[in-house]
């Protein structure tokens, strides 16, 4: 069996992210190659920092680069009100959505 050349390779790489299927991954990968050598670095230290620094709140357990999160760190929320929520994106969305001023727990995953 052939190895896959370096663009095969992104492709594979990208269909492994969720949502993305090959057809959308293609089109990522073609979008890629047309970038400047900058911007396609550029691309590339953002998912190599958000890697080295982004970690899971001590407190809450919601994504941050620092610890506590600025949801827990912040006094003026109401600690008497806790949201459990299964992903971090829910923490997004109701924070997007400014409906909730308590502190939320972060499962990882469904119960």
């Amino acid at each position: 069996m052939a190895e896959a050349g370096v663009f095969d390779s992104l492709v594979n790489k990208l269909t492994g992210l969720p949502g993305i299927g090959k057809k959308t991954a293609q089109r990522l990968a073609f979008h890629i190659m047309k970038m400047s050598s900058e911007e396609a670095l550029g691309l590339a230290k953002a998912i190599e920092d958000v890697k080295n620094k982004v970690t899971h709140c001590s407190r809450c357990l919601n994504l941050t680069e620092d610890d506590p999160c600025s949801i827990c760190a912040d006094m003026k929320r109401d600690r008497s009100l806790i949201c459990i929520v299964e992903n971090p994106s829910d923490v997004n969305a109701l924070e997007k959505a400014g409906v909730f001023r308590g502190v939320y727990h972060v499962l990882g995953g469904a119960l």
